[in-house]
Parts: structure tokens; C-alpha cells; sequence
């Protein structure tokens, strides 16, 4: 059974005590150019992204590059945009600056930003969260289709598919000397 993109309103502006306030019940919600969206994730998908956090996330630890996010990580771009990619990289120096408080959202866009397609996502909204990440100096993305086992990999001026098995996934300027086999971040699909 597919799920699809919800979309519970449309208000313009969310603050920030207001969006912490829907309910904690295991949905993902983000805020795109004042509409709010709940987008649920099947099993595939929460799968991938704990791959891709595990390691990218042992990396940065062991070289102590900044911190590691999961999809529960709000950023907050503008009063109307507020996005929690599936993966985020924050490289340290990035942190100094968007990190107001431990209880507050972060206010700016990490560095590195991975979102895992799944069925309730659009390419559009996708393109559209990308667009808005760039816009506010990220760096590098991850678009990851754990179906097609293929990676889409962003940055401002460059766009690479990795398709195989053995095609390595890099971290590029941004996490300088991670490597990661496209097998890897799959599991035993292949």
C-alpha cells in the first residue's frame, strides 16, 4: 500500500512553539513555503536512512567534523519553510552559527543534506526542498531512490547518478575522505 504526501494546511507562517506542538506520533512534518506536510515512511526507507546514518555518522564522529542528524532534526530556512531532510550533515563551524539552543530548531541549512525517496514523495516536492536548501548554503545532497538502488548526488554547480553496486558514494569538499560502496547503503537488496 503507498501513502502519500499530506498536506494539513496551509497557513503561511508557523512559529516555532506552534509547530512543536502537533502531536508526537511517530509522523514526519515539515513546513514548505507555509504549507504543512506529513509525509509517514514505510519500512524500506527507515531502513536506508539509519544505514546512511550509521556510516556517515561513525565517520564524523571519528574525525569529530561537526554533528550528525535523523529526520526528527528540524532546520528552520525562513518564516515559512522549516525542513527535516532524512539525513543531515552539520559540519562544526556551520553549528557555531544555525545552533541557538539545544531545545530550539536549528536556524539554517546543514551542509550536507540526504532525502530518501518514497512513495508519498513527489520529485517536485524534492526538487523544490533542494532548491530551498541551496538557497541557504548547502553545499551537498544525497537524493536517494533505495528502490532504483541509485544515488542522484547534488551539489551547486555538478549532478552525478550512481547506479552500481560497487559505484562509491563521496562525501566530496564537504566530508573530505568519506567513501561509502552504493552496497553498503542498501543492505542485502543487492
Amino acid at each position: 500500500m503507498e501513502t502519500a504526501m499530506v498536506y494539513f494546511s496551509t497557513k503561511g507562517h508557523w512559529t516555532d512553539e506552534e509547530f512543536m506542538a502537533l502531536p508526537n506520533d511517530g509522523r514526519k512534518y515539515e513546513l514548505l513555503e507555509g504549507k504543512l506536510l506529513m509525509s509517514p515512511v514505510i519500512a524500506s526507507h527507515g531502513s536506508v536512512c539509519v544505514n546512511i546514518v550509521i556510516v556517515m555518522g561513525t565517520y564524523v564522529h571519528r574525525h569529530k567534523l561537526g554533528q550528525v542528524y535523523d529526520s526528527s532534526t528540524g532546520f528552520r530556512l525562513s518564516d515559512d519553510v522549516l525542513l527535516s531532510p532524512d539525513v543531515a550533515f552539520v559540519s562544526k563551524a556551520r553549528l557555531k552559527k544555525i545552533l541557538v539552543a539545544p531545545d530550539k530548531f536549528l536556524y539554517g541549512a546543514p551542509d550536507l543534506v540526504v532525502e530518501v525517496v518514497s512513495p508519498s514523495h513527489r520529485l517536485k516536492h524534492i526538487n523544490e526542498k533542494l532548491d530551498h536548501y541551496f538557497e541557504h548554503d548547502t553545499r551537498l545532497a544525497w537524493v536517494v531512490d533505495w528502490k532504483k538502488r541509485e544515488v542522484t548526488v547534488h551539489s551547486p554547480d555538478n549532478l552525478a547518478k550512481l547506479t552500481r553496486p560497487n559505484d562509491m558514494l563521496t562525501g566530496g569538499d564537504v566530508l573530505r575522505g568519506f567513501k561509502c560502496k552504493l552496497s553498503k547503503l542498501f543492505g542485502s537488496a543487492y
